[in-house]
């Protein structure tokens, strides 16, 4: 379902891309991979579907082996982490839309599900993190007692919203990626959470930076349009940018 994308893909996503919040940017970045999805089924993917889809397409793009930064929390020291994206989505979470799950926690019934990108889109709008956080989870979950009758989840004991942000994660494992890392100089280790549309934000802004300076060669060099410099493939390119100076 997912391809690759092109260079003109590259310069479109970024171009529409800024200013706009991480969610928005990932769904550009979907729309532009599969472009005969709907724009609502996109909407639709669980978060961990989404980031797996933009894996999928960052290594149709750029290649499975990526690089995550971080500063130790302990010495500061600024490090980088390589990544295998073909390791990191094998046997991880689902490839689209799945069904609400049904639970039981204690004494009360729970129906959940993952949340998707509508449900982030709202709580990206939420003043603070504590208020986006209660936002998706109530989204996300409905809660029943015994007899019947509905709960509000704000209500819910820590036992049983504890219950349900576990099924939420077997639902949707890429729903929260970490990984443990240890520091070289210091040897201090932490949980490295990798936020998937951010990084590839990144990846994408230094993509684009590059063609547009390779276009604005190619053009003075040879009075070539972008629609014509971007269509070449990049092995192309890169021969005529060498002869170019």
């Amino acid at each position: 379902m997912w391809r690759g994308l092109s260079g003109a893909d590259v310069l479109r996503i970024w171009e529409a891309g800024h200013g706009q919040h991480s969610g928005a940017r990932a769904l550009l970045v979907l729309a532009a991979a599969a472009p005969t999805a709907a724009p609502e089924a996109l909407e639709r993917l669980p978060l961990g579907a989404r980031d797996r889809a933009l894996l999928t397409i960052r290594a149709a793009t750029l290649g499975e082996r990526l690089n995550a930064f971080a500063d130790c929390p302990a010495c500061a020291a600024a490090l980088e982490f390589p990544i295998d994206v073909d390791a990191l989505l094998t046997g991880r979470g689902p490839d689209e839309a799945v069904e609400p799950l049904a639970i039981r926690a204690g004494g009360y019934h729970l129906t959940v599900r993952p949340p998707d990108s509508r449900d982030l889109a709202a709580a990206e709008r939420c003043a603070d993190a504590a208020t986006a956080e209660a936002l998706l989870f109530a989204a996300c979950v409905t809660a029943t007692g015994e007899d019947g009758h509905s709960i509000p989840v704000a209500a819910l004991p820590d036992m049983a919203r504890a219950a349900a942000s576990d099924a939420i994660l077997a639902l949707d494992p890429l729903t929260d990626v970490s990984f443990d890392v240890a520091c070289p100089g210091c040897g201090f280790g932490w949980s490295l959470a990798l936020d998937v549309p951010a990084l590839l934000w990144d990846e994408i802004g230094h993509h684009a930076s590059r063609l547009v300076g390779e276009v604005a060669l190619l053009a003075r060099a040879y009075g070539w349009s972008e629609r014509d410099i971007l269509e070449m493939s990049p092995t192309r390119r890169q021969s005529y940018l060498a002869w170019a100076g």
